[in-house]
């Protein structure tokens, strides 16, 4: 017995094949909404980074200066104390902004020597005007087997029994194996201070000594850039690098052990507590603000942030308490 074929009925009709138009017009909408949310989603959140990156920039700026005042400022006083009439801080006022300026002994690797004087021949004291090689000029001793530590454009301390004067050498010469000579600029005044022989000044031949000195000096430019300066030109203006950009206010003023906060001290006149030595503390204000404007931020207005700090260096308030 022979089998049937196997035969597919006449009226039945195979599948078609792939999408119909009413399932691709729901498939493209549906990627069209879906697509439409991720690109609104990805606009969103670029809007929101530029945002946080707008105020994360003020704030590290801000935050960048801080840090550094605070690292500087505790410097102040290293190896060399305020008096009366010298502070190792000082500040003034001015136009765009305060200036701020810290002293101290370099001490790295070592503290830097006091380099006592070369006297000339005989006995006389103090030595009579021209000093040791000149009236820009001191001899000093320097140790053979030490590299050394001054070199041209650097501060130095003259210090003349109980007088003390800045330097800004200009040149060196070695005289010996022993000595050298620092040559000074003509200067009566660096960084607001006394500077070289002014006033009758004469050395004392047993009393003298030269040191170097490191300057740090803080003030903000006409284009809101705030400088920090670590060394200074040969005309004694301070030479430094950028420390923030878009600073549009730097204040500084000092405070003294008697709580009075002022711009300025004032040693010459008759009151006693607003001394250069008196001084415990300084208080700086910065306002920093954004590089733009954004619409998405601070409701279109230029973002700014003000901080206000008080530092107390260490080294002022030892010299108080030995007081």
């Amino acid at each position: 017995m022979r089998p049937q074929a196997l035969t597919q009925p006449r009226n039945k009709r195979a599948p078609a094949l792939g999408f119909t138009m009413v399932e691709l017009i729901i498939a493209l909408s549906l990627g069209v909404i879906v697509l439409g949310a991720a690109v609104a989603y990805v606009i969103r959140e670029i809007r929101t980074m530029t945002g946080n990156e707008i105020r994360d920039s003020v704030t590290r700026n801000g935050r960048y200066v801080g840090v550094s005042l605070r690292h500087d400022l505790q410097r102040a006083g290293i190896a060399i104390e305020s008096t009366t009439s010298f502070g190792t801080v000082a500040v003034w006022p001015g136009s765009p902004g305060d200036t701020l300026v810290i002293l101290h002994v370099p001490y790295v690797p070592n503290l830097a020597p006091a380099h006592s004087i070369v006297p000339p021949p005989g006995d006389d004291n103090p030595l009579p005007p021209g000093g040791t090689c000149g009236d820009r000029c001191i001899e000093v001793l320097k140790d053979p087997s030490v590299p050394l530590e001054f070199h041209v454009n650097d501060l130095a301390r003259l210090q003349v029994a109980g007088t003390r004067r800045l330097i800004l050498i200009e040149e060196i010469r070695e005289t010996s194996d022993t000595s050298v000579a620092l040559e000074f600029t003509a200067a009566d005044s660096i960084l607001r201070q006394p500077a070289g022989l002014t006033g009758g000044v004469r050395l004392d031949r047993y009393g003298t000594y030269v040191q170097k000195l490191v300057p740090i000096i803080y003030y903000l430019d006409e284009e809101e850039q705030l400088i920090r300066a670590h060394r200074l030109n040969r005309d004694g203006s301070p030479a430094g690098d950028v420390l923030a950009y878009d600073v549009e206010e730097f204040g500084a003023t000092l405070v003294f052990a008697d709580g009075d906060e002022l711009e300025r001290a004032e040693p010459g006149d008759e009151d006693t507590s607003n001394d250069c030595d008196d001084i415990v503390a300084v208080r700086v204000r910065v306002t920093v603000k954004a590089d733009r404007v954004d619409p998405r931020v601070n409701q279109g207005q230029l973002l700014k942030r003000s901080y206000d700090w008080t530092i107390s260096p260490r080294n002022l308030r030892y010299e108080k308490q030995r007081l």
